[in-house]
């Protein structure tokens, strides 16, 4: 059963939820849909099961956040270490009009913002509360610009940095940033 599901979660993950369909999962798979029927009732079921593993996986991502000392690199660097599960993430966010994506999604982001906003902010040099808005920013860019090719360090790095120099700017008051 669990490799039907890092399967299914794999492909979600690439390419959203209409890409999970029976035959495709079986077939990427090599086995036939009997075998998916034998473990899931239906495509429904399939994907809350997806849903489950993405919440398990949040759980341990959770943990690992709060063990880092420092954003750059050790954030950046376990974002891409939990590639898989944050391009679910953002296929979640994309489909967000599915209520059960929405929230799950909800639900992940949630507990990555608080695990993470005391890195992040000191990151930016920030307060709580600017930091909380800029992560916000952050999180939504990486969501509307991320693809499986470019979810990379240097391009994590270049995203985040935007928002180090608007909170730079913020912080120096400064008009010429």
């Amino acid at each position: 059963m669990q490799t039907w599901v890092e399967e299914g979660y794999a492909i979600f993950s690439l390419e959203g939820p209409s890409s999970i369909q029976v035959e495709r999962v079986a077939r990427s798979l090599g086995k036939n849909k009997s075998g998916f029927y034998y473990f899931f009732k239906d495509r429904e079921r399939f994907v809350d099961c997806l849903m489950s593993e993405h919440l398990g996986r949040l759980n341990s991502i959770t943990r690992q956040i709060r063990e880092i000392q420092y954003f750059d690199p050790e954030y950046i660097d376990l974002l891409i270490e939990h590639r898989e599960a944050f391009l679910f993430q953002i296929q979640l966010l994309r489909n967000r009009e599915v209520g059960l994506f929405e929230n799950i999604s909800d639900q992940f982001s949630a507990k990555i913002s608080a695990a993470v906003i005391p890195v992040w902010s000191d990151y930016l040099d920030a307060s709580i509360e600017v930091a909380n808005r800029l992560w916000s920013m952050t999180r939504e860019a990486i969501s509307s610009r991320a693809t499986k090719d470019s979810f990379t360090f240097g391009w994590l790095l270049d995203v985040v940095s935007e928002a180090k120099l608007i909170a730079s700017c913020q912080s120096s008051q400064t008009v010429a940033c």
